[in-house]
């Protein structure tokens, strides 16, 4: 019996990866209020884990809201820079791109 995919009842799935992958489930299908809840919570919940950070910065994205993009994954890579050793190396490389690319949109705004 293969695996269930992630965030559909794993049962190995922490209660943080449940909840950003129902956030990213929410932000990918357009709900953006769902997602927006989700986000929040994990912010609340987790805050020394760059999850809410991550997912409220993709929601910012898709939403226009650059400059907020580019805060929240500033605060997640500020996350994994002071826990390095539990997180892979390439994650630091990705969201300085996102934080970028979303620092570019904001000034391109009108």
């Amino acid at each position: 019996m293969p695996a269930p995919a992630p965030g559909r009842n794993d049962p190995y799935e922490s209660p943080v990866d449940r909840m950003g992958n129902a956030a990213l489930d929410a932000i990918e299908a357009g709900r953006y209020d769902e997602a927006e809840r989700l986000c929040a919570k994990l912010l609340a919940e987790y805050p020394d884990q760059l999850d809410g950070h991550h997912r409220m910065g993709r929601l910012r994205n898709v939403q226009g809201r650059f400059a907020e993009a580019a805060d929240h994954y500033a605060k997640a890579l500020e996350i994994v820079q002071r826990n390095r050793a539990g997180y892979d190396p390439g994650l630091v490389q990705l969201l300085e791109k996102w934080r970028q690319d979303a620092l570019a949109k904001a000034k391109a705004k009108p």
